[in-house]
């Protein structure tokens, strides 16, 4: 058979996925026959299928199709006993297909007769895209005209080695129960993390929305399948509603604070974070004080701070007064006036609780001192302090001016009060705050860099390169950008810092960071810092050399 005689189409299980493959290839003018034994299912499908559109529970009806795509419930039991039955009944030459994620097509073959694929795809509502594996000695022919199927239907397709989880729905699966674990242990509700990630990873919709989409039975199941091959990584989190009492944000009712409850605030420190939380603070109209080390890093902030300024739009009026809300200075008693000091130094616990220490003897009584760590715990500043009713995290991200998003994290014994004033504070300057407690990595960093380490182990896979993983992860899991693109951005040195902090503060084995990130760092391929040397130079670099 060729691709060109492919005209009918079975698909067997019409549950959430099969429906969907049924849907995208009956509204492309392919006939379907659509087989399901249980009635309301059937009765289901039924209604959704475009007219003409057969369905029946006897899976006798598969031996009219040129090809049969078997879309059963994930459980290997069940996929095989569905296999079994196609291959008593389907066409001689007709190709076999099964939506199997977690099982290898290899270990399936046996069950449908021989030749078998596999299309794997992480959501059956937006089926533009799949991964396509096949098992041993399937022929050209036969994964020549599924391709050709699913192309008519408008699905892209990627060829990918046979791996349980496949590429992007592993990764992707990852990520999302890692968000429901988030979630379950109180760390975060689920308006915070769908923000999170929305906002802090470009994502359209957030993890718990996903979820939903997916469905909370297909999603345990498969996820119950991979930690059975690849490990307690993916342990199903319980996906019911939030616990009583574990929710991040605080209950309402506390006493508003005024608008303009911090009106000069100080930041300490004259990077490129500083200075822009600095730019933040100047635009929304506060009296703005940064704390540099040296008179040079002063002026030097102070100049980025009016060129931000001038480029979102300053007029030459609007500039001088906002500059001349503006001081900078290396005097840290300075912040002694402050309504708000904001620390961004070095992202090391020594400076940090070292600074904390003086904030805390420097401010007034009442003052609001804030973090911006992106990983350390908020816990040990406030220790520092000597006052952690008044110590909570901001975690503003990078570009501060550009970026909507900041983290809100509560210390374990940050006052109401400092909640009250930081939300008011958030608000005037048109940031979205999402709350969470003080664990290592927050939110946005305690997803995003396991998803990273993760997608790096994945390249270490035969047939697998940064190429097509970035390219599945775009077009298959949804994301804005492929995994590797991303790290080069972020810096290695940044993950493996960052990687390492989960792994030691959570004690879990599956977070340690991965081989191929510590030789990126090793090799001193970071990525954009090292004028683009990253994943992809790496690999080359270590298949000419031997490297590792």
């Amino acid at each position: 058979m060729t691709a060109s005689t492919t005209g009918t189409a079975a698909v067997v299980g019409l549950g959430a996925a099969g429906a969907g493959l049924a849907r995208r290839l009956a509204a492309a003018g392919i006939r379907v026959i659509g087989v399901e034994p249980d009635a309301e299912a059937a009765g289901r499908a039924r209604r959704a299928l475009p007219a003409g559109a057969e369905v029946t529970a006897d899976v006798a009806a598969v031996a009219a199709a040129d090809v049969v795509l078997e879309a059963v419930p994930e459980p290997e039991p069940v996929k095989r006993e569905a296999l079994a039955a196609i291959a008593r009944h389907r066409r001689a030459g007709a190709p076999v297909v099964t939506t199997a994620l977690t099982t290898p097509a290899a270990e399936l073959a046996d069950a449908a007769g021989g030749e078998l694929l596999a299309l794997r795809f992480a959501r059956a509502d937006r089926l533009d895209a799949a991964e396509l594996a096949r098992a041993p000695r399937t022929s050209d022919g036969a994964a020549q005209a599924v391709t050709a199927l699913l192309d008519r239907a408008g699905v892209t397709t990627h060829a990918v080695p046979d791996l349980p989880g496949s590429l992007a729905p592993r990764l992707l699966f990852g990520f999302l129960n890692q968000a429901a674990w988030l979630r379950h242990d109180g760390h975060a509700d689920r308006d915070s993390l769908d923000t999170a990630v929305r906002l802090g990873c470009g994502w359209a919709e957030g993890p718990l929305e996903i979820l939903d989409a997916i469905g909370h039975r297909t999603a345990g199941d498969i996820l119950r399948g991979l930690r059975r091959r690849l490990g307690d990584r993916f342990a199903p989190a319980p996906l019911g509603p939030d616990p009583a009492g574990g929710t991040a944000r605080p209950a309402a009712g506390g006493a508003a604070a005024p608008a303009d409850a911090a009106g000069t605030v100080a930041v300490v420190g004259s990077g490129t974070m500083a200075t822009g939380i600095a730019e933040v603070f100047l635009r929304a109209g506060y009296r703005t004080l940064l704390v540099a080390r040296t008179e040079r890093k002063a002026a030097d902030a102070r100049e980025a701070v009016e060129f931000g300024l001038l480029r979102a739009g300053a007029d030459e009026d609007g500039l001088a007064e906002a500059l001349g809300r503006w001081t900078g200075t290396t005097d840290l008693a300075a912040v002694a006036g402050a309504d708000l000091v904001v620390e961004a130094v070095v992202e090391d616990l020594g400076v940090k609780r070292e600074l904390f220490a003086h904030l805390g003897a420097l401010c007034a009584p009442g003052t609001l001192l804030a973090t911006t760590t992106s990983s350390l715990p908020v816990r040990d500043c406030a220790a520092a302090s000597g006052r952690p009713e008044d110590v909570l995290g901001l975690h503003f991200f990078n570009p501060a001016p550009a970026m909507d998003l900041v983290e809100l994290v509560r210390g374990e014994r940050t006052g109401e009060a400092a909640l009250a004033r930081a939300r008011a504070v958030l608000a005037r300057l048109g940031k979205v705050g999402v709350e969470c407690a003080d664990r290592t990595g927050f939110i946005v960093n305690a997803l995003l860099f396991p998803y990273l380490n993760d997608a790096l182990a994945a390249l270490r896979h035969p047939g697998v390169a940064p190429a097509l993983l970035d390219s599945v992860m775009k077009s298959v899991g949804g994301q804005p950008v492929g995994p590797t693109r991303l790290l080069d951005v972020v810096g290695a040195d940044v993950a493996l810092e960052v990687q390492r902090r989960l792994h030691e503060d959570s004690g879990r084995p599956e977070l340690a960071p991965v081989g191929l990130l510590r030789n990126l760092v090793d090799h001193g391929f970071l990525g954009r810092k090292t004028s683009g040397r990253g994943v992809r130079a790496f690999l080359a670099h270590e298949a000419r050399t031997g490297a590792a």
